[in-house]
């Protein structure tokens, strides 16, 4: 069992050829309504945070933390629905309706992301271990101790990146199988991925920095429109269009990928039987 990156891309655009419609379904529900609700919230918008970056003495934004951690918590799972919802859309031979989809997606996009968040929370513990134990021994903010944590920060990027890639095929694994226990699908992903980890690894580091850079530019474009215009200019309102298409963009890769190397990965498929 092996997983071919040409292969699973190939699977990958074959299935945004057969099930483009439930991709632009779930893409509007998971990048669209999340948009929108933070785009309500003061604290998610650019131009206030450049404020008060600019004069933190004199700009503010009132309101508890509690209401964007509220916020941020209903988004994630609205998204992390969408996705699960979207695979098994996109997985299933025969789709079983919408409604039951979303269904779905509200469950196991809640255990998918809970399950998630703790792996990479223990991941997280056990990393910051090494800075809070040398602690005494080195000064982080300066010298040559700012040079190890910034060393100890880009392994632990490579850290993350390397797991990502060993869990890739977690959720589309529920997507696909209509699972709501969330731990089996992360080992399988990690069992199939074993043969392929490095040709993985290298894939989502290309792949992330393609989108770091998108993700940069647009932040950049966003923040000269901001300094050159008034407020709720056109120029303005049209980046958030912007903002929508990237991460519409991201998020449909997302689904795909995973779920194309997923098939790349079963044994006796091969992508390119797709055009055949």
């Amino acid at each position: 069992m092996d997983i071919g990156i040409k292969y699973g891309l190939a699977e990958a655009r074959a299935l945004a050829g057969e099930r483009w419609q439930p991709l632009l379904l779930y893409t509007a529900l998971g990048v669209v309504l999340p948009y929108v609700l933070l785009s309500s919230e003061p604290i998610f918008s650019l131009r206030n945070i450049l404020a008060i970056l600019s004069d933190p003495w004199t700009n503010r934004v009132g309101g508890s933390i509690a209401g964007p951690l509220y916020l941020l918590a209903i988004v994630s799972a609205i998204t992390a629905g969408a996705m699960l919802a979207a695979w098994n859309a996109i997985l299933l031979e025969m789709r079983e309706g919408a409604i039951s989809e979303i269904m779905y997606g509200m469950v196991a996009g809640f255990a998918y992301l809970a399950a998630t968040l703790f792996l990479y929370l223990v991941v997280g513990v056990v990393a910051a271990l090494p800075v809070l134990l040398i602690d005494g021994a080195l000064q982080w903010s300066e010298g040559p101790g700012a040079i190890v944590l910034e060393i100890y920060r880009l392994l632990l990027t490579l850290l993350g990146t390397w797991i990502g890639a060993r869990f890739c095929l977690a959720g589309a694994i529920m997507g696909e199988r209509g699972k709501l226990e969330p731990f089996s699908a992360f080992a399988e992903s990690w069992r199939r991925t074993a043969t392929a980890q490095w040709r993985l690894f290298g894939f989502y580091i290309l792949y992330g920095l393609v989108f770091g850079m998108a993700l940069g530019g647009l932040i950049v474009l966003h923040g000269v429109i901001i300094i050159s215009n008034e407020p709720g200019a056109l120029a303005e309102s049209l980046i958030g269009f912007a903002w929508i298409l990237l991460l519409g963009a991201y998020f449909i890769c997302q689904l795909l990928i995973p779920a194309g190397f997923l098939r790349a990965s079963q044994p006796g498929v091969a992508a390119s039987e797709v055009f055949a």
